[in-house]
């Protein structure tokens, strides 16, 4: 890790890439991950999450937001990507835009929002249509209405896999597995002949955290999965930061179509290097609370 400051108070940055096989990492420039937590607000109610239900709560301080991209720029790290998320930024669209707009005055290309698992309700699915994203991640938990419905404790409406004027090359889409949902190579190949049906070429799959009861008792290990015995499924590389993190890179190559597939194997929720979040009223190292910038 690099040693750099904010405001006066250090911060860790890797100085090195991932791990691949037979390659040790590789020296990268310093660089930050920016996470603008825009609201706490869900809603969806998914029993794996934290802010299932959750009421938006707390003013959000723009200024200050841009008190913190002014320091970065001026400290000459790299910023890789601004990352909109929540909860569940579409609750507080308004904001989201004005954002927006002020970031259009900055040097930052990157933008990128994390829609949860709203990007199927109509409210999420006006804010993926903002012509300033550069990509967009939602949560996809499954390929039947029915199932997503029971997984967000919401109805999903028929239009929800519709998409219309939505640029779904932009987007990225994240799959929990889940015990009694997707938990099986079978209903793993389902997700993946779903994900090509829709148009959207990326799809990623997460083994649920365990912070609580639900999680605990319906996680799913990827050895489960079995992903050799998946036709059409192709590993193309790994990466890892030890004991930190692990991810995986697939395609799928199914009737000349091709979907790109990533596994995050398994992650320390300690681990934040290079991530630094703004929620509102303080700059964080991470995602804790203890972990103050400014």
């Amino acid at each position: 890790m690099s040693n750099h400051s904010l405001f006066g108070h250090p911060i860790e940055l890797k100085t090195h890439g991932c791990n691949r096989p037979g390659i040790p990492a590789q020296p990268i420039p310093p660089s930050v991950n920016l996470f603008v937590k825009v609201t706490s607000g869900c809603n969806a109610r998914c029993l794996f999450c934290s802010n299932a239900g959750t009421h938006a709560t707390g003013e959000f301080d723009t200024d200050k937001l841009f008190e913190c991209i002014d320091e970065v720029l001026a400290h000459d790290i790299i910023v890789n990507r601004i990352n909109i998320t929540g909860g569940e930024p579409a609750v507080v669209t308004p904001l989201v835009t004005s954002i927006l707009e002020r970031l259009s005055h900055t040097p930052y290309q990157d933008i990128h929002v994390h829609l949860n698992t709203n990007g199927l309700l109509p409210q999420s699915q006006a804010l993926m249509q903002h012509p300033r994203w550069n990509s967009i991640s939602m949560s996809l938990h499954h390929y039947d209405l029915g199932k997503l419905s029971e997984i967000y404790g919401t109805s999903i409406p028929q239009t929800a896999f519709q998409f219309e004027g939505i640029d779904l090359q932009k987007v990225n889409a994240s799959c929990n597995l889940i015990r009694g949902y997707i938990d099986t190579p079978e209903e793993v190949g389902r997700m993946l002949d779903f994900a090509l049906s829709l148009g959207i070429p990326r799809l990623g799959f997460v083994s649920l955290m365990k912070v609580n009861d639900y999680c605990r008792s319906h996680y799913v290990d990827f050895s489960e999965i079995h992903l050799d015995t998946i036709p059409h499924l192709y590993l193309t590389q790994t990466m890892d930061r030890g004991l930190d993190c692990k991810c995986s890179n697939y395609l799928f190559n199914k009737d000349l179509r091709i979907l790109e597939v990533y596994l995050r194997n398994y992650m320390n929720p300690q681990f934040c290097a290079s991530s630094i979040v703004f929620d509102g009223q303080y700059l964080r190292q991470g995602f804790h609370s203890k972990n103050v910038i400014y």
